[in-house]
């Protein structure tokens, strides 16, 4: 293009071609736009992030000085973020992120408002990051999980594998955790279920989480199993093998967010804790909904996670599609 502007540019311009020489710089001026606007990796010491020109389309964040490691944003081709990062009502919410609430009856989950520092301790190595030129990546890092006694109680091999979007601009992160129970082993609880003993409204949620996007964008929730309608308290608890959130202002359809449970975490119907008010929207992998866990010492667990991002709203059918595709392998 730049030699083909030079040549134009070094022609005599007789009286017809005048009038096209605004055209011809138009055509170069919007060659060196959609030119910037490839698509290409940005790093830092602690993120990582999937570019479109100047838009984020998904960003990874490892920082130690962060509570956790996190997504955020994830979007479409770089649209409006469907998550919600460090809201004001919690802001230990980091996006797409993993915590779990109690181990050995240390809270992990909530942090303290004026430190930023949860009861236990999440730590993370250096992640072991490959990336591709399509926009493919893989993510390694360990985790430990140590109690205010500097006693490890859990460590976690971490691994997540991002895929290239497609050209309607839908991505896939793949995310397994590996855990193994510390010396005194691991008891994972959460806050005890309605229904049970000093049960809350909230109670049960502990695992993998995304805290989403508020208003002018409004969500409703689809599952595998057919659609999320009945809230109580702006809360809903479906068993289910996936679970939609699909995310729209006005009329204009602004994407989909699913998350895959293999069968191997809670069998084939995960228990899943939503939220769907006007400012709180959440999603969570409620593992431990049903009860709480006991690993003994050295006792070893794996989750296994597909979250898919979309520019269309998810459907049951859409969600038991791509879910059986994904399941073969799982």
């Amino acid at each position: 293009m730049d030699d083909l502007f030079v040549r134009v540019m070094s022609m005599r311009m007789s009286p017809i071609l005048v009038p096209c020489k605004a055209t011809f710089l138009s055509l170069f001026v919007l060659c060196l736009f959609q030119s910037a606007a490839r698509a290409d990796w940005q790093r830092t010491d602690t993120t990582l992030a999937w570019r479109v020109g100047a838009n984020v389309v998904w960003q990874f964040s490892f920082d130690p000085q962060k509570g956790k490691p996190f997504f955020h944003p994830l979007t479409v081709a770089g649209g409006p973020a469907l998550t919600n990062f460090k809201p004001v009502d919690h802001p230990w919410h980091y996006g797409l992120w993993f915590s779990w609430k109690y181990i050995n009856h240390v809270n992990y989950w909530e942090e303290d408002r004026m430190t930023g520092h949860a009861e236990g301790a999440t730590r993370w190595s250096t992640p072991v990051i490959e990336t591709k030129p399509d926009g493919s990546a893989r993510i390694r890092f360990d985790l430990t999980y140590t109690n205010p006694s500097n006693r490890v109680d859990m460590t976690e091999s971490r691994d997540l594998e991002i895929s290239a979007p497609k050209p309607d601009g839908s991505y896939t992160i793949d995310w397994r955790a590996h855990f193994t129970a510390g010396k005194a082993g691991a008891v994972l609880d959460r806050t005890p279920m309605p229904g049970e003993p000093d049960g809350k409204v909230n109670g049960g949620y502990a695992g993998l989480g995304i805290r989403m996007a508020a208003q002018p964008l409004t969500m409703s929730v689809v599952c595998s199993t057919g659609l999320v309608t009945h809230f109580e308290s702006d809360r809903a608890r479906p068993n289910a093998a996936a679970v939609g959130c699909n995310f729209s202002e006005g009329p204009k359809e602004i994407g989909g967010l699913a998350i895959f449970s293999a069968p191997a975490n809670t069998g084939e119907n995960a228990p899943w804790y939503l939220i769907n008010g006007e400012q709180f929207r959440f999603a969570c992998a409620a593992i431990l909904a049903p009860k709480p866990l006991t690993l003994a010492a050295g006792e070893r667990m794996n989750l296994d996670y597909r979250i898919a991002v979309q520019p269309r709203a998810w459907t049951t059918n859409t969600l038991q599609t791509a879910y059986a595709a994904w399941l073969p392998a799982h």
